[in-house]
């Protein structure tokens, strides 16, 4: 009997042990906070490789980025976490590395460590059945518009060798004439380099501030340029380093169709949102 207890003794120590010894989640070493009142409307997020950094960026930002949401997939947030904006200066030992299209950022687990730690942030995740949009195929012969042309460049490979310091003297642009292996969103505009499908229903989410899911069946990646008149509810905002967009332009509907040959469809479905248990002001450096 003896034995036997020892047994189980040495095993629930070893398994105390292993789980001390786990890694926990990536986490910046030094992050210094403070609100800004400057009163801008514009804000900047990113940094050099071993610093992540934020300029009078809304705390609701900061939240979508780290769980990799959109504004309307979140819930129970107060008014404050929308309208307070707040600087951050964040330091690591790592270096963070251009991500290749579909990688993980691994600056994301790191902000939701310093959300939770500084802001005491608490979340959990439910499933809604709530209405989304269907990205297909908008013409009969199932082919793409003038603006969308597949794509032959290995950006994984290409990022890889930047990593390296192979990086080119000029950054690669495609035949279009934008940045290769990479999305840029301006207020009427998308310009979108060797990217996948999912990537540009991810960013059509951001715009209509609903769900919208790729059904196109396009496979592999895709350059596109897509221009549209925004309206005035429109989450991309207008500044002074973004083109204006054309205010006579065609609407993001016709657009899509009309450059892209792509159409949503309305449905409804499943959509993940994040609930805000609790968050709090951090206390600033």
């Amino acid at each position: 009997m003896k034995k036997g207890l020892l047994l189980v003794v040495v095993a629930v120590a070893s398994v105390a042990m292993l789980r001390a010894q786990a890694p926990g989640p990536p986490t910046f070493d030094v992050a210094a906070i403070k609100q800004n009142k400057s009163g801008d409307n514009g804000g900047r997020l990113g940094g050099p490789p071993t610093r992540w950094t934020a300029t009078n960026v809304p705390t609701l930002q900061f939240i979508l980025f780290a769980y990799e949401v959109q504004g309307f997939q979140v819930e129970g947030a107060p008014d404050w976490v929308k309208n307070d904006r707040y600087d951050i200066n964040a330091k690591s030992d790592r270096t963070f590395p251009p991500a290749a299209p579909g990688a993980p950022d691994l600056r994301r687990p790191m902000l939701r460590a310093l959300l939770e730690d500084r802001f005491k942030l608490a979340v959990h995740r439910a499933t809604k059945e709530l209405p989304i949009y269907e990205l297909v195929m908008a013409r009969a012969d199932k082919s793409p518009g003038p603006q969308l042309h597949l794509s032959s460049t290995d950006c994984p490979a290409r990022i890889a060798a930047g990593n390296r310091g192979q990086a080119p003297a000029t950054a690669p642009r495609t035949a279009e004439g934008i940045s290769d292996c990479a999305l840029s969103l301006f207020p009427g505009r998308i310009e979108s380099g060797t990217q996948p499908m999912t990537q540009l229903a991810s960013t059509l989410s951001l715009i209509l501030q609903r769900v919208v899911v790729d059904r196109t069946g396009l496979r592999g990646t895709y350059n596109a340029i897509l221009k549209w008149t925004p309206d005035t509810a429109s989450p991309v905002e207008a500044g002074p380093d973004l083109p204006a967009a054309d205010p006579n332009g065609a609407s993001l509907f016709t657009a899509l169709q009309e450059q892209l040959g792509l159409k949503l469809e309305p449905a409804r479905g499943p959509v993940e949102v994040l609930v805000i248990d609790h968050i709090e002001r951090p206390t600033e450096d």
